[in-house]
Parts: structure tokens; sequence; C-alpha cells
């Protein structure tokens, strides 16, 4: 599997967490304002209650979405700095290689 592929790959995986704990919030979030509303009121929830409701859940769905969201990038990041880091240390000891065999090579000639 190419670069393209892995990008793709981990782009819906981070598609994929960022929206399962968005709804995840969004339901936690509502769930407990709707809750509240069921156990503290006599009359039970209202209209404005289901609309609150909501508005907690997408709060607490966004706040959760961005936070994955970041988490998922400094991931790849970190994951991208490590692959740089190898690649670099192998040609480095790549060329340590070369200058110790130009190095003999002129100690031959001299």
């Amino acid at each position: 599997m190419g670069v393209v592929g892995h990008l793709l790959g981990g782009l819906r995986r981070a598609i994929g967490r960022i929206l399962l704990w968005f709804l995840i919030f969004g339901i936690i979030g509502a769930a407990i304002v709707e809750g509240a509303a069921f156990f503290g009121t006599k009359g039970g929830p209202t209209t404005i209650t289901h609309i609150i409701a909501a508005a907690i859940g997408l709060t607490l769905a966004y706040a959760a979405g961005l936070t994955v969201l970041m988490v998922e990038v400094i991931r790849f990041l970190v994951g991208a700095v490590r692959e740089a880091e190898k690649t670099v240390e192998g040609e480095m000891g790549n060329l340590g290689g070369i200058v110790g065999e130009v190095g003999k090579a002129i100690e031959k000639r001299l």
C-alpha cells in the first residue's frame, strides 16, 4: 500500500473516531438534561427543555469532536516526524558507509 493508501486509511479512521465520539457525547449531554428535567419537575420535560437538551448535547458533541480531531492531528504529526527520523537516520548511516569507503580508497592511493 502506498503513501496515499495509508493517508486515506488514517483519514477514514480519524473521521470514524470523530463521529463516534460526537454521537456518544451528544447523546450523553442530551440525556443528562432530559433526565434532570424529568426527575426535577412534576409535569415532565417541556418543549424548551428539549431545545436546551439539544443545544447542550450539540455543544458537548462539538467539543468532543474537536478534541478527538486535535488528538488525531497530533498523532499524525508525531508519526510523520518518526518516519522522517527513520528515513534521515537510514540515509545518514548510508552516508557514513560511503564516507568510510572514500576514506579507504584515498588511503590506498596514498
